[in-house]
């Protein structure tokens, strides 16, 4: 079995073992990324599965999708914790924008932060807040295929995601940052 093949399964039936940030390096040393030519892979909707991150809002949690919503055309990001099941965009949110720093960083400024709710009746309930003071950091993508991501945060901490195929909710993505 590939190595990503089985960095694949055990995110997806053992989330919690240590064997995912060894083999998670064994990729990124064998990757050939470059943000320039595989931009149509970075796009779509990603799951947080394991973090080298000791933070709870930044870890895999059987209840809760801890998602990233990345469009690299229009440079746009969520960062999206929601109750797992839930198809709509629900949950808390960081809204960023994205800044491509070369073939393997992109920068990242977050702009709003809050509370994203259900419609109700007409009115969709957002309490987003602009973020007054720039709060901004960057990701490293070490490795990319159409089902794996792993990138490595400005402070280190190592991110395994998985690709979630899943248009509808990029769609809604898409709308409401327009609708921002």
């Amino acid at each position: 079995m590939k190595l990503e093949e089985q960095l694949l399964e055990l995110v997806i039936i053992k989330p919690y073992s240590k064997k995912i940030g060894i083999i998670a390096e064994e990729l990124e040393k064998k990757s050939d990324f470059n943000l320039y030519k595989d931009m149509e892979k970075l796009k779509g909707t990603w799951e947080l599965r394991w973090s080298s991150s000791k933070a709870p809002f930044l870890s895999y949690s059987p209840l809760v999708d801890n998602l990233q919503i990345i469009d690299p055309f229009q440079l746009n990001g969520l960062n999206l914790l929601k109750p797992r099941g839930i198809k709509s965009i629900i949950g808390t949110g960081i809204v960023a924008k994205l800044n491509p720093i070369n073939e393997k960083k992109i920068g990242v400024r977050f702009t709003h932060a809050g509370i994203i709710g259900p419609n109700f009746g007409r009115k969709k309930i957002n309490a987003l807040a602009e973020i007054k003071k720039e709060q901004k950091g960057w990701l490293k993508i070490t490795f990319l295929n159409n089902d794996l991501r792993i990138c490595r945060g400005d402070k280190g901490t190592l991110f395994v995601l998985r690709k979630i195929k899943n248009e509808t909710l990029f769609e809604k993505f898409q709308n409401f940052i327009y609708e921002m």
